[in-house]
């Protein structure tokens, strides 16, 4: 039976207690200067509390109605609905805070995570510019090995601290620990992640922010000042899946699996979750979301959301009247594009991928996975209410039949630091302010605007531009002699899972240490076994080891194109495309043409999408003139980035200077396509010119072989 106590009801106009999220602060170094962390990776489950010094889990429950914490009967004869209260609404916050402060939330559900310390995300780390960095990750989980990658860095002159798997370094087993030691040379906003299978859809992420030296005030706002900022907050974004019932029903007949109920009762999920956006093109890939998470807080009923947010515990974020905050967003998101809105104020975007560009105000957010945005909020000076939502949206709006399709939703707050104003439940889901005669805008929309009779319209991210100009001149010059190393490419992000009609396959080994003999650790992409113009995902001859090699302080011209079946609505997605090892120049982005109503109708002409196969590879110019970087319409003060958005039916346009020798890597950003294929490695320098690891460095991960018993044995 269950143990309730009679409780107080919530109180009218009252919040639920809310851990308010701290801003980020800048760590310490140790003796030596150095700024050293130790991240211990191990197995825990959310909404679980620590018992005793042996950490023994006390399972934990919320009830949404009631406001009240329930901590479930740890007697393994108990049945499984024995609760009693923990703690209930009238609780002081300093006390819900020590009963509850090492308990992970996420969805509200209990899932068995990768953790780091005892969290997911990890504590976000912050150092200056410069800093010498030694992260020492400790694998102690179960079964699986790991790597770690920081996402944002350029590592330069340091590849193989990277952290991608069989490429930089070898995985790091079971029990084992490997210190990574590298110098953080790329200030703003970053984050840290697994770099190996699922692992950072498992929990294995986290915050990571470089400031520059004496760095109070980061950045201006619309009219050049620096700001005082009374918060500097860091906010993780992901899309929680959510976790499969033992109840399934396989469909003989269509060969699916499908789930016997939804959670609530709200949709009766799938275990594929595929859907449309505005455009025609597919969302899908992705499994069914439970919740959206703000850092590590969000919940799994929409509907407790729609009708009852306050009594939801979200995260929330203050702000002082008249003051200004900067939020660090960053979407860590397996799959979804996540618009972000937050009621009655607007964004001014002020850094992208950590790179400071000129600001520019707008609506909503359209954040791809990998990409990081810093905003300031300015504060009202005489707001209504106290709690302002954060409102958290996919981009579908059609299902895989074509028919209308509502997307998932989420929330956190931002409150104003006073008591004296009113809290309710009413939520702006349709942004009333947003009219036909006053369209908000959204920005890095995938497409290139909104159908006509919405009352949104769509700012491109190449829009946005480099704040401190371009030292480099000659990279962004329009057009390139002989003269000038220059190298120019021309990829197809995709066909199911294919680059370039190739499908991704790391190497066994790091391919730095086989450069005489690549082909005994990796397949070789090989045009005349792999037929890439037919090919399927199913026809594993175009598995191999795809990648560029490019020569030291050359220019790069990437022409990364949409085409083909993948640019079409109703088979084509966009695509996060994120480069390690480098940043990057945006210069241009093309978009498809549209029909009145909003779909793909006619892929960019400046490519010629012709191919009767539908894979249009090894495309060119449409206008031959074109070539070596005379490409129209250019941005002359680009953006400088790491992920970038490659819009279906269409293409991007990046360059950069390789001047950061090493093995490094590329690839789609949604987790699903990476693993799929949707990749590529790249040299830059000749294997001479590249640093080499340190002498003791364990690279020994590819093949072992013994010829005899007692006979000599080769490793490769």
């Amino acid at each position: 039976m269950r143990l309730l106590a009679v409780l107080s009801l919530f109180v009218a106009g009252a919040v639920c207690w809310q851990h308010y999220e701290r801003p980020i602060e800048i760590a310490k170094p140790n003796e030596d200067g150095i700024y050293e962390f130790e991240l211990v990776v191990s197995h825990r489950m959310t909404m679980t509390r620590h018992l005793g010094p042996f950490h023994k889990a006390g399972v934990v429950d919320y009830e949404v109605e009631t406001g009240v914490w329930m901590q479930r009967d740890s007697n393994q004869l108990s049945d499984c609905n024995d609760t009693a209260v923990l703690l209930d609404s009238d609780v002081s916050s300093d006390e819900k805070e020590r009963v509850l402060g090492d308990l992970v939330q996420l969805d509200g559900l209990h899932h068995r995570m990768i953790m780091i310390n005892g969290n997911t995300p990890g504590n976000t780390i912050v150092v200056p510019l410069g800093a010498e960095v030694v992260l020492k990750v400790k694998n102690r989980l179960n079964t699986e090995s790991i790597t770690l990658h920081v996402h944002g860095l350029d590592k330069r002159g340091l590849w193989w601290t990277d952290g991608v798997s069989h490429i930089q370094q070898c995985p790091i087993v079971v029990g084992s620990d490997y210190t990574y030691r590298f110098i953080a040379d790329a200030p703003g906003t970053h984050w840290y992640h697994g770099h190996l299978n699922t692992d950072r859809g498992e929990g294995l992420l986290g915050g990571f922010v470089v400031k520059n030296p004496g760095e109070t005030v980061p950045h201006p706002t619309r009219n050049g000042e620096r700001l005082t900022l009374a918060h500097d907050y860091y906010v993780l974004l992901q899309d929680w899946a959510i976790p499969i019932p033992a109840e399934q029903h396989y469909n003989l007949a269509d060969g699916t699996m499908k789930w016997v109920s939804g959670m609530d009762g709200e949709r009766r999920y799938q275990c594929w979750a595929p859907t449309r956006t505005w455009d025609g093109s597919n969302v899908g890939g992705s499994v069914p979301i439970s919740g959206f998470l703000m850092g590590s807080k969000g919940w799994h009923r929409a509907d407790d959301l729609r009708t009852q947010p306050s009594k939801v515990p979200l995260a929330t974020y203050l702000i002082n009247k008249d003051g200004h905050a900067l939020f660090r967003f960053v979407n860590g998101a397996v799959a979804q594009q996540i618009v972000i809105w937050l009621e009655d104020h607007q964004f001014t975007i002020v850094a992208a991928d950590g790179v400071e560009v000129r600001p520019r105000t707008v609506d909503a957010l359209s954040i791809f996975s990998g990409e990081r945005y810093d905003v300031i909020v300015t504060a009202k000076s005489n707001p209504k209410r106290r709690v302002y939502r954060f409102i958290l949206e996919t981009l579908e709006s059609l299902s895989w039949a074509w028919e209308p399709y509502s997307h998932f939703v989420g929330l956190g707050n931002l409150e104003y630091n006073d008591s004296s104003l009113p809290i309710d439940d009413n939520v702006d889901w349709t942004h009333t302010a947003c009219t036909s005669e006053t369209k908000c805008k959204v920005f890095n929309c995938p497409f290139g605007n909104y159908k006509a009779e919405l009352n949104f319209t769509c700012v491109s991210p190449d829009e946005l531009e480099n704040a401190a100009g371009v030292t480099d001149a000659e990279i962004v010059q329009s057009g390139f002699n002989e003269s000038v190393s220059f190298e120019e490419y021309f990829l197809n992000m995709h066909f199911d899972s294919h680059v370039d009609g190739y499908m991704f396959s790391k190497p066994r080994g790091m391919p730095y240490y086989h450069d005489s003999n690549l082909d005994t650790i990796s397949k070789k992409c090989h045009p005349g076994i792999c037929e890439r113009s037919t090919a399927s995902k199913y026809d594993h001859s175009c598995d191999c080891f795809f990648h560029y090699k490019f020569k030291l302080n050359s220019i790069v011209q990437m022409t990364i194109y949409n085409m083909g079946d993948g640019g079409k609505a109703g088979t084509g997605y966009s695509h996060p495309l994120h480069l390690h090892g480098t940043h990057f120049w945006v210069m241009k982005i093309g978009f498809p043409e549209y029909f009145d109503n909003g779909t793909i109708s006619t892929m960019n002409v400046d490519l010629p999408c012709n191919d009767t196969t539908l894979r249009c590879l090894d495309l060119e110019w449409s206008n031959s003139t074109w070539k070596r970087g005379n490409i129209p319409d250019m941005r002359e003060n680009p953006s400088y980035r790491d992920t970038i958005l490659i819009p279906t039916g269409g293409y991007t346009v990046i360059r950069f200077r390789a001047d950061n020798p090493g093995w490094w890597f590329a690839h789609c950003h949604l987790m699903l396509h990476h693993m799929g294929g949707v990749a590529f490695a790249y040299r830059i320098g000749e294997h001479s010119e590249i640093p080499p690891p340190p002498v003791n460095f364990p690279h020994d991960c590819g093949n072992f072989d013994v010829l005899t018993i007692n006979g000599t044995a080769i490793s490769m």
